[in-house]
């Protein structure tokens, strides 16, 4: 998701850009201090999901609502309680958020713009990628995990593997959500994961590392799946 901070707090802004870069779903992050420069932003593109506070130093976060389309998901996070419950008269709002912002109740807000946004954009659950000289039809559900080989993706899927010039980065932004990075050279579906444990995790008897710094993520997307 391509996201936008609103705040007049730079150590709001900090937090919450922190707290973006910790998300696998948040691709983009902008920041914007003031009311204007927050529609001079709109009016340069679009955005999945803001976060934007009640009280600017020039437009407040109602006026900026007016103007907002319909499908962009908004978070308000303010101390303004008061504001709280004429947020959801607007279509655009579905959480609020009171300063100060915790991770956990930050993350839930997300899941909620995500399950928005996959809904109006169903997944795409089938790709074509390259085998020699042929374009190969991959169902994604079906595949087990991917293996990095330098230029190379090796796709393992039941009963064979495909070999495709492309990179790990390149392909990422393709999956869909129940595709999870677990390593620098692994990818894996969390749905076809058998167990997990200090050491890695098994999809049909074979052992896959699990990086530290993907740890926390992996095991909070699996939550998320049941």
């Amino acid at each position: 998701m391509k996201c936008l901070i609103v705040d007049d707090d730079p150590l709001i802004c900090d937090l919450l850009t922190h707290f973006c870069g910790k998300v696998s779903q948040i691709e983009e992050v902008f920041t914007a201090s003031t009311g204007f420069e927050t529609i001079n932003l709109l009016n340069s593109g679009s955005f999945d999901l803001i976060f934007l506070d009640f009280d600017l130093p020039d437009i407040n976060g109602k006026d900026i609502l007016n103007v907002l389309n319909s499908d962009t998901a908004v978070i308000m996070v303010t101390s303004n309680r008061e504001f709280g419950s004429d947020s959801y008269n607007y279509d655009q709002v579905i959480d609020f958020l009171v300063k100060p912002v915790n991770f956990s109740r930050f993350y839930k807000g997300v899941q909620k713009a995500q399950a928005l946004k996959e809904k109006a954009t169903p997944q795409q659950n089938r790709i074509f990628v390259k085998d020699g000289n042929k374009l190969v039809k991959i169902n994604l559900e079906e595949v087990r995990y991917l293996k990095s080989e330098g230029n190379y993706i090796s796709i393992i899927l039941q009963d064979k593997k495909i070999l495709t010039l492309m990179t790990l980065k390149e392909l990422e932004p393709k999956l869909p959500r129940f595709f999870q990075k677990v390593h620098r050279s692994y990818m894996v579906n969390l749905n076809k994961i058998d167990s997990i444990d200090s050491s890695g995790l098994e999809i049909e008897n074979k052992h896959i590392p699990v990086s530290k710094s993907y740890e926390k993520e992996l095991l909070r997307n699996i939550d998320l799946l049941n």
